[in-house]
């Protein structure tokens, strides 16, 4: 897993429209997992930086997921163009599997 982090962070300092990124390790019930955060310059705006955090889905398999805010103008969609983009990089480039939802 520290290679495909150190991938996905070297993805976010290369990336337009990608800033502080950053790589953590949060506390969440008694367990400490990875995690890769940044902002992004996209329309979709919220205080705390984009965060994706390492999910064990079943078994073996690893995944990232992101829950970001789902507020928009009404008639409108969210703006995530750079979030979609770094996705995308980190799948291809990476290997990594990661996931956005919004609330």
């Amino acid at each position: 897993m520290t290679q495909t982090t150190a991938c996905m962070l070297r993805v976010l300092k290369v990336m337009p429209g990608v800033s502080q990124a950053v790589l953590g390790e949060a506390k969440s019930n008694g367990a400490t997992r990875p995690f890769i955060e940044y902002r992004a310059a996209e329309g979709a705006r919220w205080k705390q930086p984009t965060r994706f955090t390492l999910q064990q889905s079943s078994g073996s398999h690893f995944s990232f997921m992101a829950v970001l805010p789902g507020l928009v103008t009404p008639g409108s969609d969210v703006d995530a163009h750079v979030t979609n983009a770094v996705v995308k990089k980190w799948e291809t480039q990476c290997g990594a599997e990661a996931n956005v939802l919004f609330e």
